[in-house]
């Protein structure tokens, strides 16, 4: 278990404690803290973050989670007939080389767009609107968080660029090909749910999960009744 109390705000003396004596520039405007708010998690059901403070695809609705599922299932290996031959539009798998090879039949920038794009349809279709109305939706999201989902797509640190390519996971058949669909949708899916959560949803702001402390209390407690565990003094 990891700790359920997350830092949401902190208010600082208005005084810096160095002012010009300060030997840099991070000393001289150094203002020490005199009260923190915590967000404590109320641990539901065994999660730690069950207020969602970094929203995962568990945190979302589940029936959405079903319907980006069935689309990701759908493009994922499709073909249709056509003249006597077969065409494959498929996403991940040139099945010319066969199903085990793993290579993207599309780019990893094209496939993060179009699993990105997909979901979002899934995410923003909730009923209420409109199918021209959820595309549009989805298409301003595209359009506004383009750069993020490219940068997540391929970049040196942490990526989708792996998982595609499946580099280190070795053979891609069938057997596996549910466990990485439900995982593609589970990281898109949670990627959309930070994205378009609104700043008065955060957990941050949940008043009744508050924990407040005094910081200058909290060192003299810490001064009057704490002692070294090896010396006691």
């Amino acid at each position: 278990m990891h700790d359920p109390s997350t830092l949401a705000f902190e208010l600082k003396f208005p005084w810096r404690k160095y002012g010009r004596k300060g030997r840099n520039r991070f000393e001289r405007t150094y203002r020490e803290t005199f009260l923190t708010i915590w967000h404590k998690d109320p641990y539901l059901k065994g999660d730690d973050d069950s207020c969602g403070w970094f929203m995962r695809s568990r945190h979302g609705k589940k029936e959405v989670m079903e319907r980006i599922v069935k689309r990701f299932d759908f493009d994922w290996d499709r073909s249709f007939e056509h003249g006597g031959s077969t065409y494959y539009t498929h996403l991940f798998f040139d099945k010319t080389a066969g199903l085990s090879c793993g290579y993207p039949a599309m780019s990893v920038a094209g496939i993060t767009l179009n699993l990105f794009f997909s979901a979002a349809m899934e995410h923003f279709d909730d009923g209420k609107e409109k199918w021209e109305r959820a595309r549009k939706l989805a298409r301003k999201f595209m359009q506004k968080h383009l750069f993020e989902i490219l940068f997540f797509a391929e970049n040196p640190v942490d990526s989708l660029h792996v998982s595609i390519c499946n580099l280190y996971h070795g053979d891609v058949g069938p057997e596996r090909r549910k466990e990485r669909i439900e995982e593609f949708a589970s990281i898109v899916y949670g990627w959309i749910l930070r994205a378009t959560r609104p700043w008065y949803k955060h957990p941050r702001w949940h008043i009744n999960h508050w924990r407040v402390r005094v910081e200058p209390i909290t060192l003299l407690k810490r001064y009057l009744f704490s002692r070294c565990q090896k010396c006691g003094k």
